[in-house]
C-alpha cells in the first residue's frame, strides 16, 4: 500500500543577496526548502553553524528558530519553495534530512530554474491554477527525491546526470512522432544542448539524435506488421513527412531499405 503525502503550496521566490544579507534570527511556521544557485552563505540552525555554497540547499523547518547570512564577497543567489503538510517529514526522512540533518546536495543550479518558471506560469492561469501548481509541486518533488537517492555504484552516473537523461528519453519516447528540437529539449531539461548531448555519449555512447532516430526506425519497424498501412503512413507515423527522407534514415539505421525489411517480415 502506498503511503500518503499531503503537499500543500504556500510560495516561491529567488533572491541575489547583498554582501553580507541575512535573515534572522526568527521563525516559519512552515517548510522551506532554499536551493543555491551562486555564491555562499551560513545557515545557522539548533546550535549548528553550516557553510554551504552552489550546489547545495537546506531546510527551513515550521516553529525552528534559524538565521541565514549570505557571504561578505560572494553573496549566495537561492530559490526557495515553501509549503506545509502533515506527512512531510516522513517523506524528507527518505533523504536522511531532518532537524538534526537540514542540509543537502541536490544538483547542478540551473536544475531549479524550470521548475520556478513553471510555478510562476501556473499563477497566472485563470482557471485550476491552484490544482496545476500543486501537481508541479508533486512532480518536483518527486524529481528532487529521485536525484538524491539514486545509485551511486560504479558505472552509474553522478544523480542529477541521471536524471536529465532519464526526462530525455522519456520526452523522446512521447514525442517521437512530433518534430522534435534537440535544442529545445534541453533547453526543456535546463541544461544546454552541448552538455545533454556528452550525457547521452557518457550515458549510452550515442547522441540524442542517434537515439531519437533509432527510436524511430525501432517504432517503424513495429508499424511495418501492419499491412494497412502504407510505407508512407508510417513515415508520417514516426515523425517524417518526407518519405523519401525515412526511407533514407530507415536504410542507414536498418541495413535495408523499409520496403525490402517488410517483404522479408510478410
Amino acid at each position: 500500500m502506498c503511503e500518503r503525502y499531503d503537499l500543500i503550496y504556500y510560495y516561491h521566490g529567488k533572491q541575489f543577496c547583498e554582501p553580507g544579507y541575512n535573515w534572522g534570527p526568527g521563525v516559519k511556521d512552515h517548510y522551506k526548502i532554499l536551493f543555491i544557485h551562486e555564491g555562499k552563505g551560513t545557515y545557522q540552525v539548533n546550535g549548528c553553524t553550516y557553510s554551504l555554497k552552489k550546489g547545495e540547499g537546506f531546510m527551513v523547518f515550521p516553529d525552528t528558530i534559524c538565521h541565514m547570512v549570505a557571504d561578505e564577497q560572494d553573496p549566495w543567489v537561492y530559490s526557495w519553495i515553501a509549503f506545509q503538510g502533515d506527512y512531510v517529514e516522513p517523506l524528507l526522512s527518505q533523504v536522511q534530512l531532518n532537524k538534526k540533518n537540514p542540509h543537502f546536495q541536490f544538483a547542478p543550479a540551473g536544475w531549479f530554474d524550470p521548475w520556478l518558471d513553471q510555478l510562476t506560469e501556473a499563477h497566472k492561469l485563470a482557471k485550476n491554477s491552484e490544482l496545476v501548481v500543486h501537481s508541479i509541486l508533486y512532480r518536483l518533488f518527486a524529481e528532487w527525491l529521485d536525484m538524491l537517492t539514486a545509485p551511486q555504484a560504479i558505472g552509474y552516473l553522478p544523480k542529477a546526470k541521471e536524471v536529465y537523461v532519464r526526462k530525455a528519453m522519456e520526452y523522446i519516447k512521447t514525442n517521437y512522432y512530433n518534430k522534435v528540437s534537440i535544442t529545445e529539449l534541453a533547453g526543456m531539461i535546463g541544461i544546454d544542448r552541448i552538455y545533454l548531448s556528452s550525457l547521452f555519449k557518457e550515458s549510452i555512447q550515442l547522441s540524442p539524435q542517434m537515439y531519437l532516430l533509432q527510436y524511430r526506425m525501432d517504432k517503424a519497424c513495429d508499424l511495418m506488421n501492419n499491412q494497412q498501412l502504407s510505407i508512407s503512413d508510417i513515415s508520417h507515423s514516426v515523425g517524417y513527412s518526407d518519405p523519401l527522407l525515412f526511407s533514407k534514415m530507415f536504410k542507414k539505421v536498418k541495413g535495408i531499405s523499409p520496403s525490402h525489411y517488410r517483404r522479408k517480415i510478410v
